[in-house]
């Protein structure tokens, strides 16, 4: 039982809120929410008339059964406003304001301002701001310029009730009472969904800037993003005495991939991949870029660290090892190519569309060449990289291998740690 009263109160729920959002579909954010706003003050102002109808027709339902028929009508006019939205984003706004001042002005002349009635035109003159935007509509001016009028010409030249109807003093101090405190509530309400929008766009705000940082922090190293956020203007080049530089490639990668669902071979990609850029990050080195199937990581930048070839070395043992423990994919298990090369590096923010981190040099060259000649599941390395791990891994002698732009070297695969 309490279930299906849940869910009736949950339907109404969502009825009530559905009635707010007539004649807004098809629009921007921002209409919209002006839009929806316009919904809700008109339905405030619906049910205030039915409650100003019914306290009046309990007074007395012969002496006040004019502004009793008067305030049920005008209720029903103003419900009509949400579908005007479907013709122009305007025409209901600027229905329901001709409504009201007809509306407003004719209660003020029925009960007076010492009835307290004018009062609203000051809320509506509040509420404009948030329908209209007064900032860039002229009918928000002109909305609060009539109503603030038609306030003061109220108060100082209208305080007497209509000659025909009599308005018992006793009524008229309720009715005071009542209208000063209903504005205040509109008031209090029109305020307080004007700091929920506005702290509802700081914190969307916040939310797309946040994911600005995280996309740049993605992008490029964490110094090199707030160095390019102080100066965008400026050139972003470094040059780095001591770097290490790895290079990885999927094995045969291509072929078996080209006959595979687009969406097949993008999130076994993304899979390896995102286990990599973990590693990246357990050894804090610097992913540098994924072209296609293959993977840069770099070493002692930028900033500098003293055991930038030992990261990279333990990173790429423990690429291996990921690799082997990944599933058959496309009938064969992932192989991988890695070379490593330590040396000096130039690295730097090209670009200001899309600017990306990269790095150039010998350095760079040499490492790709390793990968690109290595043998499957083997990590090559120099004789230079292999001198400054020596002390805590240990090699194996590949041999001379013919290296483009270098001749033949002395190549050595990483086996492990000592």
């Amino acid at each position: 039982m309490a279930k299906l009263r849940g869910n009736i109160l949950e339907k109404l729920k969502a009825r009530f809120f559905k009635w707010f959002e007539i004649g807004t579909e098809g629009y921007d954010i921002g209409t919209r929410r002006r839009l929806i706003v316009t919904n809700v003050l008109i339905t405030v102002i619906a049910v205030l008339s039915v409650l100003y109808a019914v306290i009046f027709f309990l007074f007395d339902p012969v002496e006040y059964i004019i502004p009793v028929l008067m305030m049920f009508s005008v209720a029903g006019l103003f419900l009509f406003t949400p579908f005007f939205h479907k013709l122009n984003p305007y025409v209901g706004s600027v229905y329901n304001l001709s409504i009201w001042l007809i509306y407003g002005m004719t209660l003020v002349y029925i009960f007076g301002s010492d009835s307290g009635i004018h009062y609203f035109f000051l809320g509506g003159a509040t509420g404009a701001i948030l329908i209209y935007n007064v900032s860039a509509n002229p009918i928000s001016i002109f909305s609060i310029i009539v109503q603030t009028s038609i306030f003061l010409s109220a108060e100082f030249f209208w305080p007497q009730s209509a000659h025909w109807l009599e308005l018992p003093q006793i009524h008229q101090s309720i009715l005071a009472f009542v209208n000063i405190v209903s504005v205040l509530m509109l008031q209090f309400c029109l305020v307080s969904y004007a700091f929920y929008q506005a702290h509802t766009a700081e914190a969307l705000l916040e939310k797309e800037y946040q994911y600005s940082e995280q996309l740049l922090a993605n992008m490029m190293p964490t110094s090199i993003a707030a160095q390019l956020k102080r100066e965008p203007e400026k050139t972003i080049a470094d040059g780095h005495e001591q770097a290490t530089i790895l290079f990885a490639d999927i094995v045969g990668f291509t072929e078996r991939a080209s006959n595979q669902p687009p969406e097949k071979v993008v999130a076994f990609l993304n899979e390896l991949f995102t286990k990599f850029d973990a590693l990246a990050t357990k050894h804090g080195l610097e992913k540098i870029k994924t072209l296609g199937d293959a993977f840069m990581v770099a070493g002692g930048m930028p900033s500098a660290q003293d055991d930038h070839c030992e990261r990279v070395a333990d990173m790429a043992l423990e690429m291996l090892d990921i690799a082997k423990s990944m599933p058959e994919n496309f009938g064969k298990k992932v192989q991988l190519r890695i070379g490593i090369h330590s040396g000096p590096v130039v690295a730097g923010v090209i670009g200001t569309k899309k600017p990306f981190y990269d790095v150039w040099g010998d350095t760079v060259n040499l490492a790709a060449r390793l990968e690109t000649n290595g043998h499957i599941n083997r990590i090559q390395v120099t004789t230079s990289t292999k001198e400054l791990l020596e002390h805590a891994f240990t090699f194996e002698l590949r041999g001379q291998v013919e290296i483009k732009g270098k001749g033949k070297i002395d190549v050595w695969y990483l086996i492990g740690r000592k």
